[in-house]
């Protein structure tokens, strides 16, 4: 969360924005904003991808990933993944690979707690997601259309769809994520 901080506050600051102007694009307030850079609040993920778009960036670069330094690391250690967690949401996203500003997609693993989800309201943004349940299940919301993915299943939308998605289970649900472009 302090790496996520410093970075947010940084970034902004370096390229000139303002916490009103910022807040306008994001679509929080500004107090909420001071809030996320003073590491006293912590924004869904879809908030935390419209602050890294509007920093022009991304999700992995704000939690402390080096692209600099992962050019030449093919390999991914479970224990060298990179975890971003949302406090009071249940929802952990790991890296599943290093970030690197050539790559087309970002593989991620997102372990969702029982009844977590990804907020009140749809998001959506550019690009394609591929989803597959590792374990447990999970309701994926596309505009107007619901479905119940259990283990084994996965599902492929284009992410300008309105969506959202919830752990249908008490018990931990795991996914293997895959978005691109690259966005976290």
């Amino acid at each position: 969360m302090k790496s996520l901080s410093a970075a947010v506050k940084r970034l902004r600051e370096e390229q000139g924005i303002t916490l009103r102007e910022m807040a306008k694009d994001v679509g929080v307030s500004p107090s909420f904003l001071s809030q996320v850079e003073k590491g006293k609040a912590s924004p869904s993920l879809a908030t935390l991808k419209a602050i890294a778009d509007a920093l022009q960036t991304t999700v992995g670069n704000l939690i402390g990933d080096d692209p600099n330094n992962a050019a030449d690391k093919l390999v991914m250690t479970e224990n060298q993944r990179k975890s971003f967690r949302q406090a009071g949401n249940g929802i952990q996203m790991f890296l599943l690979s290093e970030p690197n500003p050539h790559k087309q997609m970002q593989p991620l693993l997102f372990k969702i707690a029982g009844n977590a989800a990804s907020g009140e309201n749809t998001y959506s943004h550019y690009g394609q997601e591929f989803i597959l349940v590792l374990k447990g299940s999970l309701e994926i919301s596309l505009a107007e259309k619901t479905y119940c993915l259990k283990k084994g299943d996965s599902i492929y939308f284009n992410s300008s769809t309105p969506h959202a998605f919830k752990n249908l289970n008490k018990g931990e649900t795991e996914a293997l994520w895959v978005v691109t472009p690259p966005s976290f």
